[in-house]
């Protein structure tokens, strides 16, 4: 929606309660990021949601009954982070376009599904004299991310007077547990490269963030991770400029 106005009280009631899909969840997302208004309106409605199922509760339920999960509760009791994940994806929201070519994007998603891992050992081959390069993070496997991290740094370092020589990580699906900073081994050296290496990027899928955290897991990530609206776009955009995609 390009008027934050049209959004109805019950399209953001829907969004609060986690009814959306993927895709609508996503833009109110953004949405609510870019417009002061739009994110008073989102919050104010999460204050009366809370305030009414607490009246109800204190009313009908005994305090020794259990009470069913309130995703509202949840996301309200845990603001900081939330706020935090927001202030992310206000930078996808100014500064990545949004790509209109739908043909990009049936490459970029067939890409994405038909290309196979490269493991660790096959980094530098894979690569080559290829000078823009974006990986593809879709799965987490800790025992044998160490060692892909570590070509790549070697890569970075080696080329790092090489202005044109750039690295993208993209990290998508269940590969953004690897950029978790309250359960990854890896989020905070992967943090800590993106920061001191100009020739590194690190990027989050805001798509599988929101959907990821409509199952109950938010993705706490460090500063140095950026956000993207999604990774196909995101691909789309990069090989559309000559990159190579890898999968690892």
């Amino acid at each position: 929606m390009s008027n934050y106005n049209e959004y109805s009280d019950e399209h953001i009631s829907a969004y609060i309660d986690g009814e959306l899909d993927n895709e609508e969840r996503a833009q109110l997302l953004f949405d609510e990021q870019e417009n002061p208004d739009l994110a008073e309106r989102i919050y104010d409605a999460r204050i009366l949601k809370e305030k009414i199922q607490l009246a109800y509760s204190d009313m009908s339920t005994p305090q020794f009954e259990n009470k069913s999960f309130s995703c509202t509760a949840f996301v309200h009791q845990r603001f900081p982070l939330v706020a935090s994940l927001a202030l992310l994806l206000i930078a996808a929201a100014m500064f990545v376009p949004t790509l209109n070519n739908n043909d990009d994007l049936i490459i970029a998603k067939q890409l994405i599904k038909n290309t196979p891992v490269v493991t660790a050992s096959n980094i530098d081959k894979a690569i080559g004299t290829n000078k823009q390069v974006i990986l593809n993070i879709a799965h987490y496997q800790p025992e044998w991310f160490s060692e892909s991290i570590d070509h790549i740094e070697a890569l970075l370092i080696k080329n790092k007077t090489d202005k044109k020589f750039n690295i993208e990580i993209v990290a998508s699906s269940a590969g953004l547990n690897a950029l978790d900073a309250d359960t990854s081994i890896h989020a905070e050296r992967l943090n800590a490269m993106a920061e001191r290496l100009d020739n590194l990027k690190i990027v989050a899928c805001a798509k599988s963030l929101a959907r990821l955290a409509s199952e109950g897991n938010t993705i706490q990530l460090l500063k140095a991770i950026t956000v993207t609206p999604s990774v196909a776009e995101q691909v789309a955009k990069r090989t559309g400029d000559g990159w190579l995609y890898l999968k690892i």
